[in-house]
């Protein structure tokens, strides 16, 4: 099976505040595709790569840092999830 390359999640208030990115039980498929079985995945967001986050999959979640999420422009509702390589993966805010 051909990996997806790429998704976009709703960022939500919960995400914005706490600094995760989430997702909804509907995302599950989406988010398997992509991120595969791997239970910690590289990001690449803007010029910071976070190494080793772990993907919280009982609660839908990675944790991504408060600081990053929180400075985010209130227009931001999006975040796009791109596949680059093996258990690496770039992040962008829309």
């Amino acid at each position: 099976m051909e990996r997806q390359k790429t998704i976009i999640l709703p960022l939500t208030e919960i995400g914005r505040k706490y600094g995760y990115i989430m997702w909804k039980k509907k995302h599950d498929l989406g988010i398997k595709e992509i991120f595969g079985n791997n239970k910690y995945v590289d990001l690449s967001i803007g010029e910071i790569l976070q190494k080793q986050k772990r993907i919280d999959w009982d609660h839908r979640r990675i944790g991504i840092t408060y600081t990053l999420t929180r400075g985010l422009r209130n227009s931001v509702s999006k975040i796009q999830i791109r596949y680059l390589k093996e258990n690496c993966f770039s992040v962008h805010f829309e």
